[in-house]
């Protein structure tokens, strides 16, 4: 097998041949015939690395850099104890020979001196196989990356498994401190894996994109990525799924279902229910609910919505969202799992116009806004909308019979609707421990005063209620200071400063305030669960709504590719970025990143850049239109 990503020694980086054959010769206590192979890979230049084959051995020797070093830099004897102590301690890497130096301890035999090539150098066995420069690993199957991603990830496993002290490395560096350069590297390193986490599902996506067959429709298909194997083109290729094999409907408990055909029969009748639905009554209207989005009435609830929500309920299809392991009786939902309800969302996404505020809210005020974009999308209709799904669950997990009795049975009717307050301004809120409201004792009652934003749905005329997370005890483990209550809306001292828009957008009427609690006094009988459990309950009250904010966006994705090919099918166009507006694009995405829900206000520039360069994106469309016709001639 040949060596790959190796070359020719550089001239700058020559070793002696004759002084390292004579050192192989006696290190390896034979003597071989044959001349002495030396090549040098094209990676590793900080400590050069060759490859040396002397007869049979195949070895991999790595070198300090010629020229004049700092004592702590490139460190080859630190990497050889380290490789060492790994080999000792059963990690897979590769096994060390020999280390070679001006001065050593005493442990390791005395060599000659490092004059052979001109540096301390040290040799370890050479392990053929692949070199993988691009982490995305681009050109193989997925079942191929996952099984590489596996290996990968288990020998990580059993690195980071070692006991530093049996293995002799206890004194390699202070415990529990880390350096500014180490600091700085996992910095970096955190955002090589950000960007590896977008750059591989996008390629892979626009594989799939071109491999589908044009003569299978978009809406209304699915696929699988699981077994059984018979029904897929090749493994781990996306496949239709048209079988509808009584087999398939019966997957064995706890595993995942990648295609509505996998459902029982019941969740799949209601799947296509729900498809039917959107379908007959969401689609043809979806122009009118957004004349509306745009009207002076645009804070009132639109009456086209609120006959939707009747029409829903005839038909079976409300508070579909909580889970069968909340509610096992179904006293309150369709008694659906998770991943049965998660199939659903899909097929709800596909509309900007049916849950009016799409998605379960997170503890950052990021995932609060990007969960909100669209306010009428089909959630609502079904009653399936954040923050009210959240605060819904809230309360059949941890409320009073008569905090359900008030809160909840209005709630699940659609006769009201509720907002969830912890994000705050000054404080990262992705982290709910950072949070400053604060949550004090008083005559029997509690006394609220705190800052909030982002609250999602606070400016719907028909919010009741307002789940309020604070502080009741600053002093207590950090953990444990947190607590929620049950605030009406009409109590006083709740001063709503403003409206936030996002990226220009009001999304009425629920919207997203700014928000004063200014000596807000609750009854005791209000808070959930007691004292000092405000992140044991929200963190209860977020864990489904991940997998349905995912599987929304999945719906979306759908549709929105249905409309790309339709597009560029018509009118015989590509939308291909140009390099200046995607380079300004993902700049300015970064920075919205970094200010958080702040940087999709008005109170910085950052939005409106991003809407901007989106604009001048489209104009560089013209100049593609060759490509367009290249990609979408087998098509036609």
């Amino acid at each position: 097998m040949a060596v790959p990503n190796i070359r020719l020694v550089r001239k700058t980086m020559e070793i002696p041949k004759d002084s390292l054959e004579k050192y192989l010769k006696d290190l390896l206590g034979t003597q071989p015939t044959g001349p002495l192979e030396r090549l040098q890979f094209d990676h590793g230049q900080s400590n050069p690395t060759y490859y040396v084959k002397l007869a049979t051995h195949q070895l991999i020797l790595r070198k300090k850099p010629p020229g004049t070093l700092l004592p702590s830099a490139h460190a080859v004897e630190r990497e050889f104890r380290m490789m060492e102590a790994l080999v000792n301690a059963g990690a897979h890497v590769p096994k060390v020979c020999h280390l070679c130096e001006d001065s050593r301890p005493l442990k390791y035999p005395v060599c000659v001196p490092p004059s052979i090539v001109g540096n301390p150098f040290y040799l370890m066995e050479y392990c053929p196989g692949l070199i993988y420069k691009d982490p995305s690993l681009p050109g193989l199957e997925p079942s191929q990356r996952r099984a590489i991603y596996t290996a990968m990830n288990r020998v990580l496993c059993k690195i980071h498994s070692v006991d530093l002290k049996a293995a002799g490395l206890e004194d390699y560096r202070k415990h529990r401190q880390a350096s500014s350069a180490t600091v700085k590297q996992t910095g970096k390193l955190t955002e090589f894996m950000c960007n590896l986490a977008w750059d591989f599902p996008v390629k892979e996506g626009f594989r799939v994109f071109k491999e589908m067959l044009a003569t299978k429709p978009l809406m209304g298909s699915h696929h699988s990525w699981s077994r059984p194997q018979s029904l897929l083109r090749t493994p781990g290729t996306r496949s239709y799924v048209t079988s509808t094999d009584s087999s398939l409907a019966h997957s064995s408990k706890g595993a995942l279902i990648f295609s509505p055909e996998g459902l029982s029969p019941r969740v799949r009748e209601l799947y296509q229910r729900l498809k039917e639905f959107m379908e007959r009554h969401v689609y043809p209207v979806e122009p009118e609910l957004q004349r509306h989005q745009a009207s002076a009435e645009r804070w009132t609830p639109s009456p086209l919505v609120e006959d939707l929500k009747e029409k829903a309920k005839a038909e079976g299809l409300w508070n579909l969202f909580l889970p069968l392991e909340t509610d096992p009786e179904k006293k309150y939902g369709a008694g659906l799992t998770n991943v049965e309800y998660a199939h659903l969302c899909e097929v709800m996404g596909t509309s900007l116009y049916a849950p009016e505020v799409p998605s379960l809210l997170s503890s950052s005020a990021w995932e609060e806004i990007r969960s909100h974009l669209c306010v009428f999308s089909p959630f609502q209709i079904f009653n399936c909308s954040a923050p009210d799904t959240g605060n819904m669950e809230l309360l059949v997990r941890y409320g009073t019979e008569e905090q359900k009795a008030r809160w909840l049975i209005p709630l699940l009717e659609g006769k009201a609707r509720s907002c969830f307050a912890m994000t705050e301004p000054q404080v990262a809120s992705s982290d709910a421990t950072n949070i400053e409201s604060s949550i004090r004792e008083e005559d029997g009652f509690y006394v609220i005063s705190g800052h909030k934003w982002w609250i999602t749905g606070i400016l719907d005329p028909r919010c009741q209620l307002c789940v309020f997370m604070g502080k009741t005890d600053p002093h207590a483990p950090r953990h444990q200071q947190q607590s929620i209550l049950l605030v009406p809306m009409d109590t006083p001292g709740i001063k709503i400063i403003r409206p936030l828009k996002v990226y220009g957008l009001e999304d009425a009427p629920g919207g997203h305030g700014e928000v004063l609690f200014e000596q807000v006094r609750v009854p005791k009988e209000n808070i959930i669960l007691g004292p000092g459990r405000g992140l044991e309950i929200l963190l209860g009250r977020l864990g489904s709504g991940r997998i349905h904010h995912c599987m929304r966006l999945i719906g979306c994705s759908e549709r929105a590719l249905a409309l790309m090919k339709a597009r560029a099918a018509a009118l015989d166009i590509a939308m291909i970025k140009m390099v200046a507006p995607s380079m300004a694009s993902r700049v300015i995405d970064r920075a919205i990143q970094v200010f958080g829900a702040a940087g999709l206000s008005s109170d910085h520039p950052l939005a409106q850049f991003f809407v901007g360069v989106r604009v001048l994106r489209l104009a560089d469309q013209v100049h593609q239109r060759a490509v367009a016709k290249m990609e979408l001639k087998h098509r036609s």
